[in-house]
């Protein structure tokens, strides 16, 4: 048995436009500059930090231990750590750690809300993963706090709940998910798994390993989702901002969205309450990989990697609060199955409508902070989709708030674009070109959606996973900084429908009840403008005469 923390604590430290269907628009960011090691050190040296953002990156370090096939080049260390400068976006290594041996293919990072501790889980579909809890410093070095085993194979996800007194896991090869309990003051890891759920109720798995005669689950033919769907593979877990009581589960092997009672008094996955398709039900399949809300909009997004598609979900918050309502008296949760939180609105194509399925799957989705784009990772087209987020609704009632419409289609500069990640201002963003064993940086206007290659590529073996670690002087302590990053109030959106083509996008139309309260805000919102508008126009005038 694995340890669940690590009492040694042992401290390692060593010394032109991308877009493929419109033309990125100048975003007004300088050049980027050469950096050398020596500022860096220098910086590194002084108190005070000019930007104290860090990256940490991960490797896969082990091929043969993964359900997919990497094409890169292995990695003999598996953790790096860069600084990043905002000014011209380019990136300082810092720190190297993780020797394949031991942390083996670690592919997806989770960084505390309120500390600053890193957790990385690692990828093995034969043994157990191991999950590794890191106390990341200002200069880049990362001081190991804990480890603990991760109850199931090939961990892919790495959850935080809403409390920050339980990590929950969830391995993709077995689908269980798990919850190990948190130290609310340091977060190290307070003991070892006290929940599991295991979907398949302990059958054995039906497919093979790729090594053992099985599929490559990087592919997308017709004989490999047969075999990536004869089981089930739970591939994320996401808990609903609102009450955090439901936790949302995209089941690629079984092309569903699964809906879970969340007990948070007691940190477990409670009773499965509904399942759901994750897209259009043609009779094809979808693949869910992840799942995001919207920052602002009662909205969720799930991305579909085999079909290569985004669905967009409506939240049903009435029944989110009568499911946290009821777990508050202690009630049964049996109640509310059947009953979904989700509704599908809108589907719509990552790639363009005339590249061929089979060619891609998709990466990661990401809702920009301002809540005003969606950005999926496409491996094969070897692109960024980009999409606008409808913010208001159209003045015929036929455009709906939260849904998606196409910016453009961007290339990666690298192949197999697993994973990227935006700095904190939103205004950059650091693509993982797995297979062609790349990081590469761009620059985001914030205006149009596009982005412009920075020129800045830096060499890192099967790059996965790029974690952003704003560091701060935290206090492991601070209720109030805890309530503060609880997500308050969101806006409600309402139902019309739009009228977008299949296949490329489908919204569906459920009720209108909302309309009139969003027009009357939209007419505050605009009278408001034109105040402002008008107070500039008076200012104007009176620079002139003076």
């Amino acid at each position: 048995m694995v340890p669940y923390n690590n009492s040694s604590k042992l401290i390692i430290q060593h010394a032109a436009s991308s877009v493929l269907t419109t033309d990125a628009s100048s975003d007004g960011h300088t050049p980027p500059g050469n950096r050398s090691l020596a500022g860096s050190q220098a910086d590194d040296d002084d108190d005070t930090y000019v930007d104290q953002q860090l990256f940490f990156v991960t490797s896969y370090s082990d091929f043969d231990k993964l359900a997919h096939g990497p094409r890169g080049h292995a990695g003999k260390y598996t953790l790096r750590v860069y600084r990043f400068y905002a000014n011209d976006g380019a990136l300082v290594l810092l720190h190297i750690n993780g020797e394949a041996a031991n942390v083996i293919n670690p592919a997806f990072s989770r960084f505390h809300p309120r500390l600053n501790v890193v957790y990385t889980c690692t990828e093995d579909i034969e043994e157990n993963g191991k999950i590794f809890a890191y106390q990341i410093e200002k200069d880049g070095s990362l001081l190991q706090i804990g480890e603990v085993d991760a109850g199931g194979t090939s961990t892919c996800y790495l959850t935080i709940d809403r409390d920050q007194r339980n990590l929950i896991a969830v391995n993709y090869w077995d689908s269980s998910l798990v919850v190990i309990p948190l130290s609310k003051t340091t977060g190290e890891f307070n003991g070892p798994i006290k929940s599991i759920y295991d979907p398949r109720q302990g059958k054995a798995m039906q497919a093979a390993a790729k090594k053992h005669g099985g599929v490559n689950h990087s592919n997308n033919d017709d004989s490999t989702i047969a075999q990536r769907q004869v089981d089930p593979h739970s591939h994320a877990l996401v808990l609903d901002p609102f009450e955090g009581c439901v936790a949302y589960v995209p089941d690629l092997g079984k092309d569903l969205v699964r809906e879970f009672w969340y007990d948070k008094e007691s940190g477990r996955i409670g009773c499965e309450i509904n399942t759901l398709p994750s897209g259009l039900s043609t009779g094809k399949p979808d693949g869910p990989r992840y799942f995001e809300f919207h920052p602002k909009f009662n909205v969720a997004y799930v991305v579909n990697e085999l079909s290569s598609t985004v669905a967009v979900f409506s939240i049903d918050r009435e029944l989110l609060s009568e499911i946290a309502r009821a777990a508050k008296l202690k009630k049964p949760m049996d109640e509310f199955k059947g009953r979904s939180t989700l509704k599908l609105i809108q589907s719509i194509k990552t790639v363009p409508s005339a590249f061929p399925t089979k060619l891609n799957t998709c990466g990661r989705i990401c809702v920009h902070q301002s809540g005003r784009f969606v950005i999926v990772s496409n491996r094969g087209h070897e692109s960024l989709a980009i999409f606008r987020v409808k913010q208001s609704h159209g003045c015929s009632g036929k455009t709906r708030k939260g849904t998606l419409a196409q910016v453009g289609f961007f290339h990666t500069r690298g192949e197999t674009p697993r994973h990227f990640q935006f700095d904190h201002s939103g205004q950059f963003l650091i693509v993982a070109n797995q297979d062609s064993d790349t990081i590469a940086v761009f620059s985001f206007n914030l205006t149009s959606g596009e982005i412009k290659y920075s020129g800045n590529e830096y060499r890192v073996p099967s790059p996965n996973f790029v974690c952003s670690c704003p560091i701060n002087d935290r206090d492991g302590g601070d209720e109030d900084q805890l309530e503060l990053e609880k997500v308050g109030n969101r806006i409600r959106i309402s139902e019309e429908d739009n009228a977008s083509t299949i296949p490329t996008s489908v919204e569906f139309d459920h009720s209108k009840k909302a309309v009139e309260s969003e027009l009357e805000i939209a007419r505050k919102e605009i009278a408001e403008l034109k105040k402002q508008i008008s107070s500039m126009t008076v200012t104007t005038e009176s620079l002139t005469v003076n």
